[in-house]
C-alpha cells in the first residue's frame, strides 16, 4: 500500500491537467469560430503527436524506447515546423486568455513530470 498516496496525488494532478486541456481546446475552438484562424503552435502540436505515433514502431524495432521516442520527437518537430511555415498566413497570435491557460497547463504537467521523476528515483533508491 506504499503506492496509494503518491498514486492519488499523481491522479489528481493528471485530472487537473486534463480539465485544463479541455478548457484550452474549447477556447481554441471558440477563437477559431470567431477569427477563422488557428493559434501559433497549432500545427506543431499535431506534428509532435504524429512524431510520437511514428516513434512507437521505431522504439519497438530498435528495442530502445528512449531512442525511438527521441527519433519520433525529432521527426514530429520537423513535421510540425513544416506545417507551421506552410500555414503561417492562417495562424494568429495567442490571446491573453490562451496564453494564461497554456501557462497553467505547462505548470500542471511539469509538476506531474517532477513528481514522476521523484517517485522513480525513490523506487530505484529504496527498491520499492
Amino acid at each position: 500500500m506504499s503506492y496509494s498516496i503518491p498514486m492519488i496525488i499523481i491522479l489528481v494532478i493528471l485530472l487537473a491537467g486534463l480539465v485544463m486541456s479541455y478548457f484550452a481546446f474549447k477556447l481554441k475552438k471558440e477563437e477559431y469560430k470567431r477569427t477563422g484562424k488557428y493559434p501559433r503552435g497549432h500545427y506543431m502540436g499535431y506534428g509532435l503527436a504524429a512524431g510520437i505515433a511514428i516513434a512507437i514502431p521505431i522504439a519497438l524495432l530498435l528495442n530502445n524506447i528512449f531512442l525511438g521516442y527521441m527519433i519520433g520527437l525529432v521527426i514530429g518537430t520537423i513535421i510540425g515546423n513544416h506545417y507551421e511555415n506552410k500555414h503561417e498566413h492562417e495562424l494568429r497570435p495567442l490571446t491573453p486568455k490562451e496564453r494564461e491557460l497554456r501557462k497553467k497547463i505547462v505548470l500542471i504537467f511539469g509538476a506531474l513530470l517532477i513528481l514522476g521523476i521523484i517517485m522513480f528515483v525513490a523506487m530505484v533508491r529504496f527498491g520499492i
